[in-house]
C-alpha cells in the first residue's frame, strides 16, 4: 500500500455506513458526525488529519490517529 493511500474504512454512525478513504473524509466526519468530541485521541486525530493538508503528516499517520479516535469513541468500523 503506498503511503499516500488509506485502507478504506466503513464507519457506522447513527445506523448509516460511511466510507472513509482519506484524511479529508476522516476530518469531515470528526467535525460533523463524531460521538466523542473531547479527549487526547479525538484531538490527535483532528490534528493529524488536518496536518496532511500542509504535508506535515502522512496519510498513514492520519489513518492511525483516526482509528485510535474510533476505538476511543467506540465507533464501529471495518476495513472495506
Amino acid at each position: 500500500m503506498p503511503a499516500s493511500q488509506w485502507v478504506a474504512l466503513i464507519v457506522e454512525r447513527n445506523k448509516v455506513q460511511h466510507t472513509v478513504a482519506s484524511a479529508d473524509e476522516a476530518l469531515e466526519m470528526l467535525i460533523a458526525n463524531w460521538p466523542l468530541t473531547s479527549g487526547r485521541a479525538f484531538f490527535s486525530a483532528l490534528e493529524a488529519c488536518a496536518g496532511t493538508m500542509a504535508g506535515a503528516v502522512t496519510q498513514g499517520e492520519a489513518q492511525s490517529a483516526f482509528l485510535a479516535a474510533a476505538l476511543d469513541a467506540r465507533v464501529v468500523f471495518r476495513l472495506a
